[in-house]
């Protein structure tokens, strides 16, 4: 925190702050970073659909 979150088992958020703020899933995986999926926020709440599409990426992964 203040940049980086645990949202989930595997999955984290990284906060990109400025005139829009930017979130990025990733998970670690086999020693490696793997940036899952990237939007520009525009509400208080996280959207469901970008997080259960960054879980479904990941679960490709493994």
């Amino acid at each position: 925190m203040p940049h980086s979150k645990k949202v989930s088992t595997d999955l984290f958020e990284l906060r990109i702050r400025g005139q829009q703020e930017v979130r990025i899933f990733y998970g670690f995986y086999k020693g490696y970073i793997h940036l899952l999926s990237g939007f520009v926020k525009q509400s208080q709440k996280t959207p469901q659909r970008e997080l259960h599409k960054a879980e479904t990426r990941f679960r490709a992964l493994t």
